[in-house]
């Protein structure tokens, strides 16, 4: 894969994770009844979202794909829970 199809790669994966950081943002403001913001502030949240999580992935050291098994895992049961309330 040369320089420039990694760099693409990279880039699509990045606006994929923005994508879904602004799905779970605009799901939780909602489910908590709370008023959407614009779509330029909800982007740059989504972006900054995304940009602490790979901080702090690479500071822990973890691998990516099992921090999102674990927040796959922690967002079931917190759904479930609230399920169980209603």
């Amino acid at each position: 894969m040369s320089g420039k199809d990694k760099e693409m790669l990279g880039k699509k994966i990045r606006a994929a994770e923005r994508g879904l950081a602004k799905k779970l943002i605009r799901w939780s403001m909602q489910r908590k009844g709370r008023p959407l913001p614009p779509e330029e502030v909800m982007d740059r949240a989504s972006g900054e979202v995304v940009e602490e999580a790979h901080r702090v992935l690479g500071r822990a050291g973890k691998n990516i794909l099992a921090e999102l098994k674990e927040t796959k895992e922690a967002f079931k049961k917190a759904y479930h829970e609230d399920d169980e309330d209603h």
